[in-house]
Parts: C-alpha cells; structure tokens; sequence
C-alpha cells in the first residue's frame, strides 16, 4: 500500500481492517550538530520508503521514581525519531484526524509503546497519527546561544503542520485534526494552544490528565542550564559535542534530585511538579503562560475535552515513607511555596476540609490537587469563558484520597473491540472489555462531531458557573457537578 507524502513515497501495510504506515519522518534526524536546533524540514528520498516497522525513539534513561520509570521506554534508541505512526480506516477517505502526544514528564516515553499501536481509533473511523519528539534537555533546556526554547514543542507542531500538509493523502481531513494527549502529553496540549505558530492547525483539544502544569520562567530556565552545565563541568558551546549517553545520566541525575528534593530556590515554579526540563515562557514560542494566554483570549480557539481520573497521585506516592502529618507537611513545604503558602499551612487548609485523611491521604489530595487536579480546574473555566468545554473525571472516588490511579484510563480509550490485552502494563489493563468500548467510543464522539456523547446521550458542557462533569466508573456513565471543583479555593484562602 503506497502514499506520497511531501518528502516522498511511503509503503505501509494491513492490520486488522485499516492501513499502517510506521515511522514516517516529519523531521530530519536528531543528529548532534541539530540537537538544539529547530526542527529541520525532511529531506526528500526517491523511491519507496518502508512504513512497516516502528522507528526508533528518543534517548531516555529511567526517571522520575516509580510513575515515571513505568512510562520510561525500553525501545531502541536513535537519532532518527522525529517520526508519526499513522493508522487510518482508508486512505480513500477524508475522516477526523486525531494526533496524539504521549506523556512520561517531558523525559521519558514515546509513540511507540504497546498501548497506543491497537488502531483502537483507526478501527473507529478516525486516522490516528501517534507523535515521537524531543524529550529532557533535547527537547527542553534553555540555551543562551540562540537555539530556540522549547524545542519539544516545536517538534509537535512541525507534526502538526505536517499533518497539515500531508493526511489527506492518508485519508484524513485536515480541518478536522484533534489534538490530544496525556500526562505531559496533556501538558503539551495546553502550552501549544498558547502558542501563536500553532494557531489554525488543530479543530479541537483534549489535555488528558495534564493541564497548565509544568511551565517555567526563563530565569528558572538559566539556573537549570547552569546546573546542567555544571553537572557536566562543559561550557554551552561544548554541549554539542556531549555524547548522547553523557547527557542522559546528567538529564537523569538532575531530574531525580528535582523529583526528590523539590528545591524552590533552586528550582523555581518547577518545584510543585518535580519535573525540570519543562517548556518556557520566551516570549517568542510560547508569549505567556497558558493559563494567562486563556485568560486574554490568545489560547487556540477550539472545543475542549479535558479531565482527570479520581486518583491522580495514588502512585505517586508510593515512593513516600511512612508518614506523618508534620512530615507530610515537610514533605510538601518547597512544592507550595511557588503558591505563597508552606506546607504547614497546606496541610492544615486540608485537614479541616478532609477530616478522615490520613497523612498519606492528606499527601495525595495536595499533590494531585496541585499538579493535575487543580490545573485542569482552572484551565477549563478560563477556556469556558470563550468556547465550549466539556469535563470529565474517570474512576471512583475512594476513602483516603484513592481512585482510579494516574493513567489507568489509557488502556480503555485506546481500546479495540476483540484486541489482545495481555502484552500491555497492568497499570493500562482492561478488565471489563463492555466499559472500555463505552469510554472509547466517547473519546470518538468528541473526536468527531466535538460533541462528546455516552450510552446515555450527550453530556452537559463546562462553565466556571455550573461546573459538570462526566463521571465514568465502574461501567457507569452519569453527569454530576465536579466533586473536585472547590479544591481551588483551598488555596485562594488568606493566611491566618
């Protein structure tokens, strides 16, 4: 099976009903001469390139203690990465188009892990493209000789813009491109809607588990490009000529300590995510942070999917000693500072709110609150105010602040009716194949009309005012008023 892209002919193959076209560039190479660079157009081959096996991925060691060594790809590494994966019901046709960004803290993961090759959406449909970009320092140190910030970002939208250009040869519709991912994936979503380059390239958004979260000023910027540079005792100029497996130990050292010792003196507004290399306000790429450029009607104006799942810190805290309250108020101090509050005082705001938390459960309401919960919260009232939202909350709510884990979702909306399910992680595992053709079949229906839709009809939509959302759990699908939405005004209170 043959298509023409810009750069030249692919062939991919049949799979279960629908076309594949693997590891087709958008990019040219990651070589080191490029590896800060902007993403450079691909160059042109002639006659046919196979798209029947996956590319290789981003370099990636191992980070970010247990969520993120679970997300951390064990694929072959390489420099030629800056690949889409293409699956697509026909390429006669002219259906939505999803692309996905997946997550893993801006450091690890890729497009190619075993989740997110089941055509779930193609079998739906819809022509899905999966997107590999720069991670960690590739993707996102600030450098001071005038490589461009936020260089992960741009990967995305040059796949964008790619798109664009070329999935109508796949049998997709340009003007209908949803762009959507999670965790840092939905980090992602929410930064490139504020930013003007990808401003017309996507119809709708869905930040999954991942919001506003995770942006840096540019002064934190430097102080993480002098750490590096000292961990790595090189000048900027000499970065260049770092070997690959230099930069990843140095990438991962730094990322850990930040991970485990949130330092925000060191580490600035990154603190309350643990997760240094993250996009930057330059005011060039991306001019404001995302929630202010939601706030000034400058974010990408789209329909808006967003949620969360009940849980969102379950995990996360499994790396955390036993505990008790003032440790957990130790714990916490350098996370909230960025918010003018310490942990004392966090934890005593919760407290009187979730009076039968333990101090672990006090542990993971905050940080979950902080990093997904909150932020999703904030973003969807902002972008409320301009177009239509629609909220969602996976899994049940249960005692001492545990639910449906961070991630737990994916394995449901990738989900392909009769697929295998036994190769993937048992954090993405499918036990009740009914539920996730349900949940599925939402993540379409929103891909398709921007109208999300359950078993049970249409949902409400968002507003700061009626604040809905669609709960999905335990093979239920019902609307209620967001249980997580006067988190924010924990902490909007004045200091006693």
């Amino acid at each position: 099976m043959l298509v023409e892209t810009s750069a030249g002919t692919v062939e991919g193959f049949e799979e279960n009903g629908y076309a594949a076209f693997l590891g087709v560039p958008y990019a040219a190479p990651i070589t080191p001469e490029w590896r800060f660079a902007a993403p450079q157009p691909v160059p042109s081959w002639s006659g046919i390139r196979s798209a029947k096996t996956l590319s290789a991925v981003c370099p990636q060691i191992p980070t970010y203690g247990p969520v993120g060594k679970a997300a951390a790809s064990t694929l072959e590494f390489g420099t030629d990465f800056l690949t889409v994966n293409i699956r697509t019901p026909s390429v006669t046709g002219f259906a939505p188009v999803l692309v996905w960004i997946h997550g893993g803290g801006y450091a690890v993961g890729s497009a190619n892990e075993a989740v997110l090759q089941s055509g779930a959406f193609a079998a739906s449909g819809i022509v899905e493209v999966t997107v590999n970009y720069r991670l960690g320092a590739l993707g996102f140190l600030h450098l001071n000789d005038g490589s461009p910030d936020n260089r992960g970002l741009l990967d995305q939208i040059a796949a964008l813009e790619w798109v664009r250009d070329n999935i109508a040869a796949f049998g997709g519709d340009p003007k209908r491109v949803t762009f959507a991912g999670r965790s840092a994936g939905g980090f992602s979503i929410a930064a490139v809607m504020a930013m003007p380059a990808a401003h017309g390239l996507f119809a709708r958004a869905i930040p999954q588990s991942g919001a506003s979260t995770g942006v840096s000023t540019m002064g934190d910027a430097q102080k993480l490009t002098r750490r590096m540079l000292d961990y790595l005792q090189v000048t900027e100029a000499e970065l260049r000529h770092v070997s690959f497996e230099k930069l990843l130990v140095a990438q991962r050292d730094l990322c850990n300590e930040s991970y485990e010792q949130h330092d925000f003196a060191r580490d600035g507004s990154a603190s309350m995510l643990g997760v240094p290399f993250v996009p930057v306000i330059d005011g060039v790429s991306l001019p404001h942070h995302p929630e202010d450029a939601a706030a000034r009607g400058e974010s990408a104006s789209v329909p808006m999917m967003i949620g969360c799942t009940t849980g969102e810190y379950v995990t996360h805290a499994t790396a955390q000693p036993e505990m008790d309250f003032k440790l957990t108020a130790r714990l916490l101090h350098e996370r909230v500072l960025p918010m003018d509050l310490t942990g004392a005082e966090i934890v005593r705001r919760y407290r009187e709110v979730l009076l039968d938390h333990s101090p672990r459960g006090i542990w993971r309401a905050v940080g979950g609150d902080l990093v997904f919960q909150n932020p999703a919260t904030r973003f969807a009232r902002l972008h409320a105010a301009r177009q239509p939202v629609y909220k969602y909350l996976y899994g049940p709510i249960e005692a001492d602040e545990l639910g449906a884990p961070h991630g737990a979702e994916v394995g449901e909306v990738w989900y392909r009716s009769g697929m295998e399910v036994g190769h993937l992680p048992s954090r993405q595992a499918v036990s009740d194949p009914t539920f996730a053709e349900a949940v599925h079949d939402v993540w379409v229906s929103f891909i398709r009309d921007a109208v999300p839709e359950t078993l049970s009809g249409k949902w409400p939509e968002y507003s700061a005012a009626m604040p809905h959302v669609l709960r999905m759990e335990r093979g239920v699908f019902y609307a209620q008023i967001d249980p997580f939405d006067d988190r924010t005004a924990i902490w909007e209170r004045p200091p006693c």
